[in-house]
């Protein structure tokens, strides 16, 4: 008999650094609606959390882990039990839309949608219950605990929809445990329902008893926006402009969507310069390797995540525009609209790429599309025949942490530096 000999129960806070989407399948109100429970309420179901979990230990199919596994006749039951993500105090529930966009910027017919989103900033928590048995090696399941604190904090763990495109990005607050074993067990009666702000904090105790085994080279590149920048978000609320740009907590933000559509086209053209004579059916199956896609029943997901960036510093200009006929130089009837941008601004652009994509070939592409956009010369966002989205360098990039020199961008293996 392979008794239970320890649960222990861990309580996690987090703050979410992105707006988080996990839909309900349902489309009341947008494409995708948040889930909630019978009372309205948002959250984030259990389910969610532990496939974003499980998938970043990276277990595979009939392996031993706290998950536990079935094969065949062969199984093990889970050692874990991961609650649902409820929220602390009311959240701002917001709707995002987007539409995907051609190598020409041209919007592709059908795919305009929009969805819900809780805003970033919200707090929540969540608790895992590890049961330990006799035959268990308890060094070893722990050791799978904090490799998921480890990933939260490193924002290699982050939930639900558009996750690599800025997303769901969550700030580890805080964690508390209660250990319950034959001495203490009348107490686990109450384990859920006790005051956890009356226990200590134990995060940094926790993440220091493992090894960080960082599973991504994390990029940085420091930018400032040259003029104005105009991102349109089009559910925009009465009295306010016809356009404005996106924000994200009552900040302007460039998605992540953005960068990875400019980042993709512009490293497609790199790599067909490179090589005209290279077949472009070759030159799409390199770039989906890192950028992912999703064709009928065949998918593959991205293996590059991009922040949604917060521009600091910006002012605010709203102006009215209209279309001038070319012909007859005067304005076209009901072509009269107004717009919110912001100009100047700095702002801080985020990557990881995981280990998959961290090959030689996909970090110099990406590293010299990154050039072109510190030098102005890959605008970000709409209306940038006219001058918008154009961005400059605003400090040196930055390879976990390190500063990369400029002749890095054309020689040597950046990977190989990051490992010296």
């Amino acid at each position: 008999m392979n008794r239970v000999i320890k649960k222990v129960l861990y309580y996690v806070r987090i703050q979410f650094a992105s707006p988080v989407s996990v839909t309900s399948g349902d489309g009341e109100i947008t494409d995708n609606d948040v889930l909630r429970d019978y009372e309205d309420i948002p959250f984030i179901a259990g389910s969610s959390l532990a496939g974003a979990f499980r998938d970043y230990l990276q277990i595979l199919p009939g392996e031993d882990n706290i998950f536990g596994y079935a094969n065949g006749s062969q199984g093990k039951i889970s050692r874990i039990y991961i609650s649902d993500l409820c929220f602390c105090g009311e959240v701002k529930i917001v709707s995002r839309d987007g539409v995907a966009l051609s190598d020409k910027k041209s919007a592709i017919t059908g795919a305009k949608y929009d969805m819900e989103a809780i805003d970033s900033g919200a707090r929540g928590y969540f608790t895992m219950e590890l049961v330990i048995r006799e035959q268990d090696e308890e060094e070893v399941i722990r050791d799978q605990v904090h490799q998921i604190l480890h990933g939260i904090k490193n924002g290699e763990i982050r939930l639900g929809c558009k996750k690599t495109r800025g997303y769901g990005e969550m700030e580890l607050k805080s964690v508390c445990v209660k250990e319950f074993t034959a001495e203490n067990m009348r107490e686990y009666a109450d384990a859920y329902v006790c005051d956890w702000s009356k226990l200590p904090d134990r995060k940094e105790e926790f993440l220091k008893k493992s090894v960080n085994r960082k599973r991504s080279i994390d990029i940085e590149v420091p930018l400032r926006i040259q003029g104005g920048i105009s991102i349109r978000q089009y559910a925009v609320k009465k009295g306010e402009p016809d356009f404005v740009h996106i924000t994200a907590n009552e900040k302007p933000v460039i998605p992540g969507t953005s960068f990875a559509g400019a980042l993709r086209s512009r490293m497609k053209e790199i790599l067909h310069l490179l090589n005209p004579q290279m077949d472009i059916q070759r030159v799409e199956e390199g770039i989906e390797q890192v950028f992912g896609y999703a064709y009928d029943e065949k998918a593959h997901r991205s293996n590059i995540v991009i922040s949604e960036s917060v521009i600091k510093n910006a002012r605010k200009l709203t102006s009215a525009r209209t279309a001038v006929s070319r012909f007859e130089s005067s304005a076209k009837r009901g072509s009269l609209y107004t717009e919110r941008m912001y100009v100047d601004g700095t702002l801080s652009l985020r990557i990881k790429l995981f280990e998959t994509a961290a090959e030689k070939w996909a970090v110099g592409l990406l590293l010299l599309a990154l050039r072109d956009m510190q030098r102005g010369y890959l605008p970000i966002g709409g209306e940038t025949s006219i001058g918008r989205g154009i961005l400059e360098a605003d400090g040196s990039l930055l390879i976990d942490g390190k500063p990369v020199e400029e002749g890095a961008y054309f020689m040597g293996d950046p990977v190989k530096q990051r490992e010296a």
